[in-house]
């Protein structure tokens, strides 16, 4: 007994080490089975995760989160495991235990039965916890950029390279507006700048696009800002508003980001919504696309970029784009059609795009004329015109947000297709209609004119336009101009309450039946040769042009049914016109008659009975000065008369300046002396220009007090000249001064000597008699300087042509201080100075110019130099001259100093260079003249 115990005990404990071993031998079969089922189970839960985790992937722009990734890498890794043991277990030929026979390599198994046994403790590890997989993704942050749709962009190329260079090069500049025309292409624009920085990463965090639309919504503005910025609902919803502008400023405040405003009507103060202002140290950047220039200045955009229409081939590429190409050439006859039908377009992308899909499909070449003609006489009725063109241009219209600017560019539409308008006359047109207000306050009239053209062009609904001359035009697109006329005719709904006429055709009888229901008529252009039908009853006319015409007389009884409403009747430009046309005296309602450039000698008596009319132009007249009837209209309340022969001495100038001046001679039928004479007296007259050509007229002029408050252009041209001074006694205290002279021309006084302004005795000097001069044209006078033009401060304009005594334009006796006080040419854009053989200064005192002046410098050999110095001309100017007087000028600059060389102005654009190899090639390669451009960088060496 005391032997068996012990040896029990021993069997025991050896039965305890080997049991465990054993088991993984003897149970391996049991518990691979069981191996296998918890993996099926549990490949099955992770096949359940991640299918709901790819789903929420997919629809809700999400990302799975760590926890869930992790345990599925687990998983994935575990099965592959478990696939190598039971590959393992299953090269084995059979498993046994104690009571059967134990396979030949016991070590092997129990090593497989042990790593069986330890997996299956792991499988049953591995599936989740109740509520573990509750939330398997999380949302995703933001992209970086937003993809838009876009098709492919046609002619945006050089556009696109000038924006993206602001965008991505140029470090100081923060803020870029984008402006153009409603349907021009701005917002395709900007998103092709989008789709590039989707494309690569060019150092922004985020790109945040925001449309803004013309009821400004700060809140949706803000909104969109924040999704972007990823800040999540529940926080917004929970703050204020001042909350939510302190959290924009923070977190956009950490990026470098990049804000595209779409679609904006006026100024939005981005730090009060919580957008920090761009700037070279946040490296940020704003583009916004508005319809509307001032927006940019509001802005204060550093740089700007106005979207322009489409040429012709770029034009005709998006065209065929949208109708299909198959399409356009489906017929011999439809290409020839379809360039016609892009030309209608002027290369608005709006239009072409419209039009196009309204044609796609279409192959027969009748549809297509058809097409042709309705855009040509009624665009509005050609399919979706309306809705997708006209309504979106309409909204700059609506956006003017005043009555009158609205009315004034309606106006616009009695102007022909593409016609060039001058800006004044159109001015003077609105005033003359009553558009702008109060016509006796006629001066401030032109400053609301002006204000309104302005806004019209910053609407970009006019294009502004200057030519060679400085003269100042406006033009409407056409396609502008077509929406303009369809809301002048009631939407569409009285087709002929406005009519342009520029075809003979349609003069028919028929077609001037129409004028019955007109309240505006324009006959306008040289094909229109005849005016032989006498209108229907026309009580609502109020407005009549025969503009250009080819026409030579009205016929009788052309006016008798206009009597009742006409107020504006425009004859202007018609040459073939020799006689006064009856029954204009009827028209007891006129208020403006414009007769200028016509062959009309004179006047009727008769006019007396216009007791309405406060405009009458006679300018340019083919015959001269007109003949008025003494006392025909002294009783007349006008308030412009205008009798302004200038263009004819213009022409005269520019022929005078090479070859020669026609020295024919102005048959005086007039008795101008009185008739200067009652100009004086009449009591409305506020402004006045006129020519005159006698030295007792002249003297009048400038003598009386009358005269000079009312005088606004004045040209004296005396080629007898017998008028040897001009005095001038002017008193700052009193109102004698020339107070609305804006141009002064004085021709031809070969014996005029002198011309100055004297003060009382005691008074301190004053140098505002000419307030408000601004264009000066000296030619032919024996005037020795010009000292008189200190007394115009705002002048921009000053000609001075073959006067063979000028010896210097400001004469001496003038202090640097007192020239600095009088503003002498701060304001000077052109200087032109021609033939002036003893000239040898302009001023002996250096003067500050303006940047940007333009002096013109032609047979003046005794002018050596111009009044600059470093301080003065630290902007960019342009000097002009002959050949001779580059050689002879001592005109010392920075021979390094950069500049623009243009030889003989047609020998093709200006090159940049040096000044030292401009003045060389002036020198040695010129034929004529040589026109330099000082860039603003740089200074004179003297």
């Amino acid at each position: 007994m005391d032997f068996a115990s012990p040896l029990l005990q021993l069997v025991k404990e050896l039965w305890g080490l080997a049991k465990k071993p054993l088991g993984y031998i003897y149970f391996l079969k049991d518990n691979v089975d069981s191996l296998k089922n918890a993996t099926e189970d549990l490949k099955a839960v992770s096949y359940d995760v991640k299918k709901r985790v790819e789903r929420e992937e997919k629809e809700e722009r999400a990302l799975r989160t760590k926890q869930v990734a992790t345990w599925l890498g687990k998983v994935q890794e575990f099965v592959s495991r478990v696939d190598q043991v039971l590959r393992d277990a299953g090269e084995r030929d059979q498993i046994k235990c104690l009571s059967r026979c134990l396979p030949p390599n016991c070590w092997s198994g129990y090593k497989l039965g042990k790593r069986v046994n330890q997996m299956l403790n792991e499988a049953r590890e591995l599936p989740p916890k109740e509520g573990e997989f509750d939330t398997v993704t999380s949302p995703l942050p933001p992209p970086r950029v937003l993809g838009m749709p876009m098709d492919k962009t046609v002619g945006l190329d050089s556009s696109f390279k000038k924006v993206w260079e602001w965008l991505v090069d140029k470090k100081q500049v923060g803020m870029i507006g984008l402006y153009g025309i409603g349907g021009v292409g701005k917002t395709t624009l900007m998103k092709r700048i989008n789709e590039e920085l989707s494309r690569a990463n060019h150092g922004f965090d985020v790109v945040i696009w925001v449309v803004v639309s013309r009821q400004v919504n700060k809140d949706r503005i803000q909104d969109a800002i924040r999704k972007r910025l990823d800040i999540e609902d529940e926080l917004w919803k929970g703050w204020s508003w001042d909350e939510r502008v302190h959290h924009l400023r923070k977190d956009l405040n950490k990026k470098k980001f990049v804000l595209l405003i779409d679609d904006l009507w006026g100024r939005l103060d981005l730090p009060k919504i919580g957008v920090p202002r761009p700037s070279p140290e946040n490296g940020s950047k704003v583009v916004f696309t508005t319809r509307s220039e001032q927006v940019c200045d509001q802005m204060a955009a550093e740089k700007t970029f106005k979207v322009q229409c489409l040429m012709p081939e770029e034009a005709l590429e998006l065209f065929e784009n949208n109708v299909g190409k198959p399409n356009v050439h489906s017929h011999p006859n439809i290409p020839e059609l379809a360039k016609d039908i892009v030309r209608e377009c002027k290369g608005l992308p709006l239009a072409l795009i419209t039009v196009g899909q309204a044609m796609a499909g279409r192959k027969d070449p009748h549809e297509w004329k058809h097409a042709l003609t309705t855009l040509r006489n009624n665009p509005y009725k050609l399919s979706d015109m309306v809705d997708e063109v006209y309504h979106i241009l309409e909204f700059s219209y609506n956006s003017l947000n005043d009555s009158t600017a609205q009315l004034c560019f309606l106006y616009c539409c009695l102007f022909p297709e593409d016609y060039p308008i001058i800006t004044d006359e159109l001015i003077e047109l609105w005033i003359g209609e009553g558009l702008l207000g109060d016509i006796n306050d006629l001066y401030s009239m032109r400053d609301k004119g002006k204000y309104v053209l302005g806004s019209l062009e910053m609407a970009c609904l006019l294009e502004s336009v200057r030519d060679e001359d400085e003269e100042s035009w406006v033009k409407m697109h056409d396609v502008i101009r077509d929406m303009a006329t369809w809301i002048a005719h009631d939407h569409g709904k009285r087709e002929n309450k406005l009519l342009v006429i520029e075809k003979d055709e349609d003069m028919s009888e028929d077609l001037v039946f129409k004028w019955g229901e007109s309240k505006k008529v324009s006959l306008w252009g040289k094909w229109i040769r005849n005016i032989d039908k006498k209108p229907p009853q026309c009580s609502q006319l109020e407005t009549l042009f025969v503009r250009e015409t080819e026409v030579t007389f009205m016929p009788k009884g052309f006016f008798d049914s206009m009597t009742a409403c006409l107020a504006v009747l425009n004859l202007s430009s018609n040459g073939n016109i020799e006689s006064f046309p009856e029954g204009i005296c009827n028209l007891i309602n006129l208020r403006y008659l414009n007769l200028s450039v016509t062959g009309i000698s004179e006047l009727p008596k008769e006019i007396k009975n216009l007791t309405r009319l406060r405009w009458l132009l006679l300018d340019d007249m083919l015959k001269g000065n007109v003949l008025i009837p003494t006392g025909a209209i002294t009783s007349l309340p006008l308030n412009v008369f205008s009798q302004w022969n200038f263009n004819q001495w213009k022409l005269e100038e520019l022929m005078g300046e090479w070859g020669g001046v026609k020295e024919e001679e102005t048959v005086e039928e007039l008795k101008e002396e009185e008739m200067v004479e009652e100009l004086g007296c009449m009591q409305h007259l506020t402004d006045l220009s006129i020519c005159v050509h006698e030295s007792s007229s002249a003297q009048k002029i400038f003598q009386s007090p009358n005269l000079r408050r009312r005088i606004r252009r004045a040209c004296i041209d005396n080629r007898n000249g017998n008028l040897t001074s001009i005095v001038i006694n002017y008193s700052p205290a009193s109102t004698n001064g020339f107070s609305h002279l804006e141009t002064l021309c004085l021709f031809q006084y070969t014996e005029l000597s002198e011309m100055k302004i004297t003060q009382r005795i005691g008074q301190a000097p004053n140098y505002f008699c000419f307030p408000n001069l601004v264009d000066v044209w000296v030619k032919r006078c024996g005037l020795l300087d010009l000292s008189w033009l200190v007394h115009a401060p705002k002048l921009r304009k000053l000609t001075v042509t073959f006067c063979e005594s000028m010896e210097k334009i400001i004469g001496d006796g003038f202090a640097r201080e007192e020239l600095a006080a009088s503003g002498l040419f701060s304001r000077l854009e052109s200087l032109r100075l021609i033939g002036l053989p003893k000239l040898t200064s302009i001023c002996d005192q250096t003067l500050s110019f303006p940047q940007g002046v333009r002096f013109f410098i032609v047979n003046c050999p005794g002018l050596r130099k111009l009044p600059l110095d470093s301080s003065s001309a630290r902007g960019s100017f342009e000097v002009e001259g002959d050949k001779r007087w580059w050689t002879w000028a001592e005109f010392e600059w920075d021979p390094t100093a950069r500049v623009t060389l243009q030889l003989d102005e047609m020998e093709g654009p200006a090159k940049e260079m040096t000044f030292g190899e401009a003045a060389r090639k002036v020198k040695d390669e010129s034929r004529y003249a040589g026109k330099i451009g000082f860039l603003p960088r740089g200074g004179p060496s003297e």
